[in-house]
């Protein structure tokens, strides 16, 4: 606040209430983290003399009570603190076993809080009997002295479970980073924008909560790049920019000392390889992963003989617990993406399906079963195994898989067929079924099929 600002507030102080509640000297405050950049005055009133009372009318209900609001805080910035007189009380049985303790206080000087006491400040003033109940429970403490025998009037029991921690909000978070020394007033904002727009972080009830996603990227930085992730880092680094904007650091050095270590943890970097970042992440979210699973077996149930882990997939789109005998199993117990791990998709189950058989193929004699991929439900001929690939056929154009009978499983998995070969250059022409409905292939040609004929077959010639 301007030198100007509190010799006016000091005056108005010194008018309504007195030498006692008026500082000898004027109280400054200075910022509690080291990069507050400050640079401009506190929010107070332009006139600290145009009371609350005087603004009736001319705002609506909110606006004056913010008012007062902001009236009351700077009154009472400028003025003595108020006095507290507490007692503290220890009571026990005889070998003091058992110890309660209470404890009570009550204001002997009202000090800076006559400014929210203050006619004025009526708007904002808790109407409870907070003051009265304590001056109550304070007497009744005092009253008592050392030795006295108390005896029990009532037991009530209360249970407490120790929370954790709370999750970060908003404001929270920069509230952190303040402390750390991490960041700008002005970088706040656009820092918590980035983290909800890549999906690290979704916000529920204005409560941050981290992603798997950013669980990932976090558990990535923090290994491979565990210098520059350091919250000190980032801190000592916004000290090193003010150095140089004061003209006390050159910024060649700085930046030709920061850009060979950064780009030292890059070249490293480069090196590794997708499968050791799988196994540092399944390493790290192990328990979490693998919770799902049903005896938590990470034994893959298709095949038997292979090891569920966890991998990236190879387009980037998403991440799966699948056998680590792929290509040979192709058994997906998880999918893990973005969308799915929201709490109101119940509809997208996390744990293992279990194939379900639908009958014997009337033709092989083989099983056939319903599954489900990463890319939805599909029906199978044949069990997985080492060395032979199944005949799959998608199912996910039908909106209620538990309609599926045998008989449509092994009409579905009669697709793709070869109708023969084309009569000018012998390549095959393949009819297909789509979700859209039938098509036929030739090499890189294909066509919609509008509709077969009444015994549901199409010959070449067609």
């Amino acid at each position: 606040i301007s030198d100007e600002a509190v010799k006016d507030i000091r005056s108005l102080v010194m008018e309504r209430y007195g030498s006692r509640f008026t500082p000898e000297n004027a109280c400054k405050y200075y910022k509690k983290v080291k990069n507050a950049q400050e640079a401009h005055e506190a929010i107070r009133p332009t006139n600290i003399r145009r009371l609350p009372s005087m603004l009736v009318g001319a705002l609506d209900e909110d606006s004056l009570k913010l008012y007062t609001l902001i009236w009351s805080r700077t009154m009472a910035c400028q003025m003595e603190p108020s006095i507290l007189e507490q007692i503290q009380l220890e009571t026990g049985n005889c070998d003091e076993s058992i110890i309660f303790r209470s404890s009570c206080s009550r204001v002997v000087f009202l000090g800076y809080q006559s400014a929210y006491q203050d006619v004025e400040s009526e708007t904002i003033r808790f109407k409870d009997n907070e003051a009265s109940h304590n001056a109550v429970a304070f007497g009744i403490l005092s009253s008592l002295k050392k030795g006295d025998q108390l005896s029990i009037g009532e037991v009530e029991i209360k249970q407490h479970h120790t929370q954790a921690p709370p999750r970060y909000s908003e404001g929270s978070l920069v509230k952190k980073l303040e402390e750390l020394g991490i960041g700008r007033p002005s970088t706040y904002a656009s820092t918590l924008k980035v983290l909800q727009d890549r999906s690290y972080v979704t916000v529920k009830s204005r409560v941050l909560y981290p992603e798997f996603r950013g669980r990932m990227v976090s558990a990535f930085l923090s290994h491979h790049f565990s210098e520059v992730t350091d919250y000190s880092f980032t801190a000592d680094m916004e000290t090193e920019l003010d150095n140089v904007s004061a003209g006390l650091t050159e910024w060649k050095g700085l930046l030709r000392d920061y850009w060979t270590r950064f780009s030292s943890y890059c070249s490293r970097a480069e090196n590794v390889h997708i499968h050791q970042v799988e196994k540092m992440l399944e390493k790290t979210f192990g328990d979490f992963l693998f919770a799902s699973l049903p005896n938590k077996s990470r034994t893959c149930p298709s095949c038997m003989g292979g090891t569920l882990i966890f991998k990236v997939s190879r387009f980037g789109a998403g991440y799966f617990i699948g056998c680590n005998q792929h290509p040979k199993c192709k058994y997906i117990a998880k999918t893990l993406y973005g969308d799915e791990e929201e709490e109101e998709s119940p509809q997208k189950s996390n744990t293992v399906e279990e194939p379900k058989l639908l009958g014997l193929n009337p033709g092989s004699n083989e099983k056939v079963l319903l599954k489900n991929g990463p890319y939805g439900y599909y029906v199978q001929l044949g069990e997985d195994r080492t060395g032979y690939l199944p005949k799959r056929s998608s199912v996910s154009h039908i909106k209620n898989v538990d309609t599926i009978t045998l008989e449509d499983a092994v009409e579905l998995l009669r697709y793709p067929v070869t109708l023969g070969e084309h009569p000018k250059d012998g390549h095959p022409v393949i009819l297909k079924l789509a979700k859209v409905g039938f098509s036929v292939r030739h090499r890189r040609t294909t066509a919609s099929v509008p509709k077969v004929n009444g015994d549901g077959k199409l010959f070449l010639s067609s």
